[in-house]
Parts: C-alpha cells; structure tokens; sequence
C-alpha cells in the first residue's frame, strides 16, 4: 500500500511539474532578455492572438513621415469611415528615401516629433509602431538616386571607421534619442527598420530584380544585427519589439532573415490584385516567430481593394496573423470598400480593444 502512495506521489509530482514547465515554455518573450516588463507581456500577448476564437487580429494604420507628412489626420479619417480608430499607428522617423536636395548633414533626414501623438496613442490604449526610410550614408545626396550602393559600399558602411560608417552611427544615434523618449515614457514600439530588403529600392536591399546575391545577403544579416545591438547593448532600449518584413512580390524572403535571436514579428509588406495569391506566408510562419502584414494595400490604387474580402481570406488563408497595417491614404480602408465590416468584424481588435482597465485583455486559449 505504502508503495502504491509513493508511486501515485511521484506521479503527481511528475505531472505537475511537467504542466508548469509547459506553461512556462508556453511564455513568448521578446529577443532582448532585458526587455521591460510591459514590452514583455505586449509580447506574449500578441504572440497569443492567435489562439482566440475572435478578437485576435490587430488593425492598424501608417499616419506619415515625421518630417514630411505625420498627423492623427489618418486615423480619424478610418474613424469616419468605421466608428473605430486602429489599434496601432505607424509614424516613420525618416524620409530619406524620398527626393531632397543635397544636405550637408545626414541626421537632419531623422525627425521623431510624432513621439508627442504615439505616447498619448499608447496611453489611450493604442500600440505604436516606428518605422524608418533611411537616407544612405554612402552618398551626400539624398533620395531615390542614391538609393543603390555596391556591396563594397554596403561594407564601408558597416566600418564604424569609415566616413560612411560615421554617418550611419550619427543618424542611429538619433534614431535612439527618439526611441529613448518613448521608452523614458513605458511606451513599447513596434520597431520595423530595413524593411522590403528583398526589393531593389532600398540601399540596404537589392540592386537588381530578384538577384541572388548571396554577399549581399550577408551584408545585410550585418547591418540589420549592428543596428539590433546599438540599440539594445549601447543605448539600453528595452521597449522594442523587432519586426522583420520582405516583400511579398520578391523572392530570397528568408535568405535576408538576421536570425532569431534578432526578430520578433516576422511579417510581408504585400500589395496585390488577388489576396489569395500572396506569396510567403508559409515561408515566415516556418521561421516560429508571430506573423503580420507589416503593410497591405493594393496594386492598382483604383479605390475597389476589399478589405472585407481581404479579411475573409486571412481567415482562410493566412489565420495566424496578428495584426495588419495599411498603407496611406490610398491604400486607406476610408477609401476603399469593405471599411467599416474590415474594422469592426469580430476578429478585430481596435484601440480600446486592447486595453483591459490598466492591463492588456486576457489571454484566451
């Protein structure tokens, strides 16, 4: 009889320790170890949107370059149109990639005065997101072109002991300061930097049309990991949550990836005539980390992309999504059809929708 009290003892032992064990495995953190606590909880909480029955995808929106075009102006234009404000609001530090005269100094292309409107976003139960278009250090002229460099350019660059390299740290110092606000006020960031890589219109991506280049790959695994460890080594900014998004209409999608020690959201910026056939969803959800569309909007700008027909094919198609963010004003759901269904299905999630008193809605498997 004593045996038999033992064994069932160990038993229960064994079967609650292995439960705790999974439940602890279960917790998704964030890549950095040292990430806030909030930043970490944001984490694992979107990493579980998934397994809910409804209330599981975030909506989203890009409000404009900083320096060029950022206002709430976007968001209030969905609300018109939905009765819903998104969940998360993009702003862009950079709009380097964009036409500029000649400049002297490269920092002047980084402006984080959208940090004002994101801090009041978050606190009224929003999530913000930064992404950054940045100018080129390897040339003095800003804008669409300079946006190709060699890949022994690309090296230079990397080299904090080059003058292109310089110029590169000087504007990631920048980037930080901003950053360092958000994180100075307990507001976690979607942090998208180097994005679409796989294309040939960025400096740090491609030259040609699917070239596979397999140094340029390397190059980038670099630069994108300098970048990771500035920010989170040098500058201590545990608010991060890093995204990795290539385009969906270009290959090499995974061969840029940095690792996954450096990623948290994998995603594809996708613009498309026929949602059912973008390209790369089973690609990235192989790499195990959450999945967005970091950017959709549609090819043709005619104003008839439905986001009602779009979310229908998430559900079929691509169901571990845990947010989307459209692009500007013409690739706005207020100026496309199916709007107001997109915002309000019930697998939607809205600002004020992710707050639950002073703590994120529960988690529901």
């Amino acid at each position: 009889m004593y045996k038999k009290i033992a064994v069932f003892i160990l038993l229960s032992f064994i079967i609650v320790s292995s439960f705790s064990q999974s439940a602890l495995a279960h917790t998704v953190y964030p890549v950095n170890p040292n990430a806030q606590a909030t930043t970490k909880e944001l984490m694992n909480w979107l990493a579980h949107l998934p397994n809910r029955s409804e209330n599981r995808i975030l909506s989203g929106a890009f409000g404009g370059f900083t320096n060029a075009s950022f206002s709430m102006k976007e968001a209030n234009r969905i609300k018109n149109a939905t009765g819903q404000l998104p969940a998360i609001y993009g702003c862009d530090y950079s709009s380097g990639w964009l036409e500029k005269p000649y400049i002297s100094d490269i920092t002047e292309t980084i402006d984080y005065s959208c940090n004002s409107d994101l801090i009041s976003y978050w606190k009224s139960g929003g999530i913000p997101q930064i992404s950054l278009h940045l100018a080129n250090p390897a040339s003095s002229t800003i804008g669409k072109n300079a946006s190709h460099i060699s890949n022994s350019e690309y090296e230079k660059i990397l080299d904090s002991s080059t003058t292109e390299g310089k110029r590169l740290e000087a504007v990631l110092s920048k980037v930080a300061d901003g950053l360092d606000q958000l994180k100075n006020e307990g507001v976690p960031v979607l942090f998208r930097p180097l994005h679409e890589m796989n294309g040939e219109w960025f400096w740090w991506g491609l030259t040609e049309y699917n070239k596979k280049d397999s140094q340029r790959f390397s190059l980038y695994k670099q630069l994108y990991q300098k970048i990771y460890h500035y920010m989170t080594d040098t500058r201590g900014l545990d608010n991060l949550i890093w995204v990795y998004s290539p385009d969906a209409n270009r290959d090499f999608k995974t061969d840029f990836y940095p690792g996954s020690s450096y990623v948290d959201i994998v995603g594809l910026d996708a613009y498309f005539s026929d949602d059912f056939t973008i390209q790369g969803y089973d690609e990235l959800t192989a790499l195990n980390k959450p999945f967005a569309f970091t950017e959709i909007g549609t090819q043709k700008q005619d104003g008839n992309l439905d986001y009602a027909v779009f979310l229908n094919t998430v559900k079929q198609k691509y169901p571990k999504t845990v947010y989307f963010l459209t692009w500007d004003e013409v690739h706005s759901p207020s100026v496309n059809k199916g709007g107001s269904n997109f915002y309000n299905d019930s697998w939607t999630l809205n600002k004020g929708e992710v707050w639950a008193g002073s703590s994120l809605t529960p988690i529901v498997e």
